[in-house]
């Protein structure tokens, strides 16, 4: 076990939660598209300006704003509860830990895919995402093992 990662997955564990991550995923964008509207509404009635360096602070002073983050945390929370990392939330991004022969690659998810089919190395980021299937041609002994 990896002691960065609390949980490793296999491809099957991983699409095997996309029912729980899936509805987070979608109440966290829900709520960001919310916080965008709400942001701007706070900002003209308040009259702040929004290049000054305490925006965030003065607009978490909204209860309505302050509520909507505070839920995007908690989601956010409850998806690394599960031992995966919610990376890039605007862009609903979901890795999983994943052992790549002797090194940990994450399971890439991101939301409007159908299921986990691709990853990448931790170093390498988003983009650097390979599916899962690009090592089919490899030689037998070569091909990578998802575990």
């Amino acid at each position: 076990m990896d002691p960065n990662f609390p949980r490793l997955f296999t491809v099957n564990e991983a699409n095997g939660l996309l029912p729980i991550i899936r509805p987070l995923v979608d109440q966290i964008l829900e709520n960001i598209r919310r916080l965008k509207g709400v942001s701007e509404t706070v900002i003209r009635r308040e009259q702040l300006d929004p290049d000054a360096p305490n925006l965030m602070e003065k607009l978490r002073e909204d209860k309505e704003v302050l509520k909507l983050v505070t839920q995007i945390k908690d989601w956010v929370t409850a998806i690394n509860g599960h031992g995966c990392v919610c990376k890039g939330v605007e862009q609903g991004l979901i890795d999983f830990p994943c052992m790549l022969g002797s090194e940990v690659v994450f399971l890439c998810w991101q939301i409007g895919e159908a299921s986990v089919a691709h990853y990448h190395r931790i170093e390498d980021g988003f983009a650097g995402r390979k599916t899962l299937l690009e090592d089919v041609d490899a030689e037998p002994e070569t091909k990578p093992s998802y575990h």
